[in-house]
């Protein structure tokens, strides 16, 4: 009898190992990896908001990241380059007509990763995936890691694919992890969400700058990475369920003028419109959502509430859709 509970244990702990085992490196047998060429993508994102992370958040001397900028991520994988958020840096994605939540995947986040041949092990960079609804509430996919936790990885040591749930990043180049709305559905009950975050992970086991999954394990990434393309290299995000807006181009060359800039203690910020309505919003620099109005005066003020001292103001007209840096002391 005591051999026979013993034996039961065994395989219930084996169960649970076998389970514990996620999608494997793309082109594996049962890998759940979009090709960036796959049909199911329906349209690439072309408006994101940035904020880097310094190259090394336990050494801030050393900067923030240079390569590419936001436009780098917009369009398909593998076309306009990547840019690199650093530790912590977030970039936030931006959808008028929104994401759906659909039977399987709804959207898929691209990297750079590589293998590391012979080892069986990849490069990866690591990030959380948050949605919001209103830019304002932001919800995030529940994040596993099974690598080690342990030992240090660095830029010369692999992690294994095998063992990442709902981390982007997890495959090579051109392959897209693919992220379920439905997991979200206590949070969101099936709402059109306009909003996706990518959040860096922080890859160092150091209690003091750790990243950590959904059941509190530390997630294992490069670290220290001292080097211009530190940190989450976005490349692009497809979206599978959604309408695209293709009708209304990001673009930077639209007549607006926005003061004072920076605001130098002020509180309120002005708006000179020559076109006809126009829907302003104000985000901080974390890419949350502080302020949203519709005008079609000459001349709008803003009052963004918030301790933020950078401000990014995009406007969106019948003419396209421009995005501002704006400081605040």
């Amino acid at each position: 009898m005591k051999i026979k509970f013993i034996y039961l244990i065994l395989l219930c702990l084996g169960t649970f190992h076998s389970k514990a085992q996620f999608a494997p490196a793309a082109g594996l047998p049962g890998s759940d990896a979009i090709h960036k060429d796959s049909s199911i993508i329906k349209f690439w994102c072309d408006s994101i908001i940035l904020q880097r992370g310094p190259v090394q958040i336990n050494d801030i001397t050393l900067g923030f990241p240079t390569i590419g900028e936001a436009n780098s991520a917009h369009g398909k994988a593998l076309e306009n380059g990547i840019v690199s958020l650093g530790d912590g840096g977030i970039a936030t994605a931006y959808f008028k007509e929104g994401v759906f939540d659909e039977e399987g995947p709804d959207f898929a986040i691209f990297e750079n990763g590589f293998e590391i041949p012979g080892t069986g092990t990849y490069h990866m960079e690591l990030a959380f995936v948050e949605v919001s609804i209103d830019g304002k509430k932001f919800y995030r996919f529940p994040a596993q890691s099974l690598n080690d936790s342990i030992n240090q990885i660095d830029n010369f040591t692999g992690l294994y694919p095998e063992k990442i749930r709902n981390l982007a990043g997890k495959y090579i180049a051109g392959y897209g992890v693919p992220f379920d709305l439905e997991e979200m559905v206590d949070s969101l009950q099936h709402q059109t969400i306009h909003y996706i975050r990518i959040v860096d992970v922080v890859g160092s086991l150091n209690d003091s700058f750790v990243s950590k999954d959904a059941f509190g394990r530390k997630i294992n990434d490069p670290f220290p990475t001292p080097y211009p393309s530190s940190g989450f290299d976005l490349d692009a995000i497809g979206i599978i369920h959604g309408k695209s807006t293709n009708a209304i181009n990001e673009v930077s060359s639209l007549s607006f003028n926005l003061y004072p800039n920076p605001m130098n203690g002020t509180k309120e910020l002005f708006i000179e419109n020559p076109y006809d309505e126009i829907v302003i919003e104000c985000f901080d620099s974390n890419g949350k959502l502080i302020q949203q109005i519709k005008s079609n005066e000459s001349k709008t003020s803003l009052k963004p509430e918030t301790s933020s001292n950078l401000i990014f103001v995009r406007i969106i007209s019948n003419k396209g859709i421009s995005t501002y840096k704006i400081q605040q002391w």
